[in-house]
């Protein structure tokens, strides 16, 4: 394919987590614009396939997996096999992986746009991934490898789309908790795979209390199955009526929830950003002192959302081997 030659057919391969996935749908919407005519796949993870599999401007949708650790070959035999019977002129490879970079070359795609890295000789153009420096936000990176296919302009919002059936379900786990249909919600998330992005139990308690007393909104909390005992023991501690959902819900639930709330605040986590793209207001708390997990990088996208971020001083930051017990994280109060 010739590099003046218009897109047909993309292929846009992100196959990491919720949040840098969501993020990167922005590419489906600015590739459109740019080229409306053009026909555009999706290549995820299965865990994040619930925010993809409602897109109707998605002609295929297909799974591959990069957070599981396996042998990056057969993997990229496996993506290429995948590829190659749809015929596509052009991979967009937002996350660099030496498994994409060869499935795409393998499957015979003639333009291959990514990141010089991890074998990213592989690719037709390319530019550095600079995206460990922090200095602008993750969507606004995506837009900079887009450049690569002139796609240029206003940089879109992520955005994420809820069923019908997952609507009612989540309709009907709120009335099952009491919750009546014109109760404003907020819902508090807070988890996280990463022990340094998770602010004090102790705080969390104390928020659900407040903004029960204080603004009498019905408070849900949300997570993963390996958070519920974390969400009961908060509920517990704030001596308040909460609902606990964690581990309730589904990605997919989970956006209906979102979409009926007025307020969400969390660790800086995946449901952070699918709260932004529903257009909820987000109150998010981040940890840690490192430029590419900055809020500069990773806050919630979009206008009126806060952001508490109170560095400590370290440096370098330890990430997960703090020994200061994370008071980057303590040094942001419940006030």
């Amino acid at each position: 394919m010739k590099k003046n030659t218009e897109p047909d057919k993309v292929v846009v391969l992100r196959t990491d987590r919720i949040g840098e996935v969501l993020l990167s749908t922005v590419a489906i919407d600015a590739i459109k614009r740019r080229y409306p005519e053009a026909k555009i796949s999706f290549v995820t993870s299965r865990y994040s396939e619930p925010l993809l599999s409602t897109r109707a401007d998605i002609q295929r949708l297909k799974l591959f997996d990069t957070i599981r650790k396996r042998n990056f070959f057969a993997g990229a035999l496996h993506l290429a096999a995948m590829l190659k019977g749809e015929k596509f002129d052009t991979a967009v490879i937002l996350n660099p992986h030496k498994s994409l970079h060869l499935g795409c070359f393998l499957a015979g795609i003639p333009r291959r746009i990514g990141y010089d890295r991890k074998w990213g000789f592989l690719l037709t153009d390319k530019i550095p991934d600079t995206k460990n420096d922090g200095k602008k936000h993750e969507v606004e990176y995506v837009m900079d490898l887009l450049r690569l296919i002139d796609v240029k302009g206003e940089v879109p919002a992520p955005r994420l789309f809820v069923g019908h059936a997952d609507s009612a379900y989540a309709e009907g786990i709120l009335t099952g908790k009491g919750i009546k249909k014109d109760k404003p919600i907020a819902v508090v998330h807070p988890g996280s795979s990463n022990k340094a992005k998770i602010w004090p139990m102790d705080n969390y308690s104390d928020l659900v209390a407040r903004l029960k007393n204080e603004t009498g909104c019905a408070v849900c909390l949300i997570g993963g199955k390996e958070e519920r005992v974390l969400a009961e023991r908060i509920i517990k501690s704030s001596g308040v009526d909460a609902a606990n959902l964690a581990g309730d819900l589904s990605l997919a639930r989970t956006a209906a929830l979102l979409k009926r709330s007025r307020l969400f605040i969390g660790n800086d986590a995946g449901p952070m950003h699918m709260a932004a793209a529903m257009g909820v207001k987000v109150i998010a708390i981040f940890g840690r002192n490192i430029p590419g997990v900055s809020p500069a990088r990773w806050r919630p996208w979009g206008e009126g959302h806060v952001v508490f971020h109170e560095p400590a001083g370290c440096s370098p930051c330890a990430d997960t081997a703090c020994p200061y017990d994370h008071r980057c994280l303590r040094n942001i109060t419940v006030d």
